[in-house]
């Protein structure tokens, strides 16, 4: 397992070497929290360029090994990837490990937002469990769990995708993935998530007109009840 990490660190690094800067980049913060703690996660890694990377040991984890990825180092409608490999070789229960990625800054799409979250757990020691969620915060808070898009959680190897529609105004906002780990014994996981953000479609004014023609049926149908009852 901590060869496993070591590779998936190294392939890590060369991504974020092979990353795009620019000047319009959102921020991306890395934050961790041990067992629950009422305090706010621990921030371990933060980064205006659009990217975040963090290895090290972490509570009762040996190992830990978590990136981010925001615009614009991944290209739109992908608003957030992130991923993380985490190890407990020595210590039995390692207890829960909570991993907080925020893309903050986020200006496009705005309004009405169709989110995708993707999630996948690559590596899972049997008897560990992950939980996997996504959010969205108008208010481009850092680790801010306003809205729930997103959640998946997995006791062997899978994958999950899902969809919300959310208005999130003119923005600024900021989006958030949280990785769960529950490690009752050694051993260790790798996972990975992606969020995508595109404008919600309109309805096209046939299918408008074909909604009020049918809310319309629906009035007439409800009179004519009330004038037999």
């Amino acid at each position: 397992m901590t060869r496993k990490l070591s590779t998936f660190a190294s392939g890590v690094a060369a991504a974020l070497v092979l990353a795009v800067s620019a000047a319009d980049a959102s921020t991306v913060y890395i934050g961790l929290q041990q067992d629950g703690n009422p305090n706010p996660p621990v921030t371990v890694a933060s980064n205006a360029g659009g990217l975040a990377l963090f290895s090290g040991p972490f509570g009762n984890f040996e190992t830990v090994t978590a990136f981010a990825f925001g615009e614009p180092a991944v290209i739109p409608p992908l608003l957030l990837q992130a991923g993380a490999g985490v190890s407990n070789t020595t210590g039995g229960d390692a207890g829960t490990l909570k991993i907080f990625m925020t893309s903050t800054g986020n200006t496009s799409p705005l309004g009405a937002v169709n989110f995708t979250s993707g999630f996948a757990t690559v590596d899972l020691t049997p008897g560990w469990t992950e939980i996997l969620q996504t959010y969205v915060d108008p208010g481009n808070g850092i680790y801010a769990l306003t809205t729930l898009l997103g959640q998946a959680v997995f006791n062997t190897v899978d994958s999950e995708v899902d969809q919300k529609i959310v208005n999130i105004g003119a923005g600024p906002y900021s989006v958030t993935t949280v990785l769960t780990i529950v490690a009752p014994s050694n051993g260790g996981a790798t996972k990975s998530v992606g969020l995508n953000g595109e404008a919600a479609p309109i309805p096209e004014p046939a299918s408008l007109a074909a909604l009020g023609a049918a809310l319309a049926g629906l009035g007439i149908v409800y009179r004519r009840r009330r004038k037999v009852d």
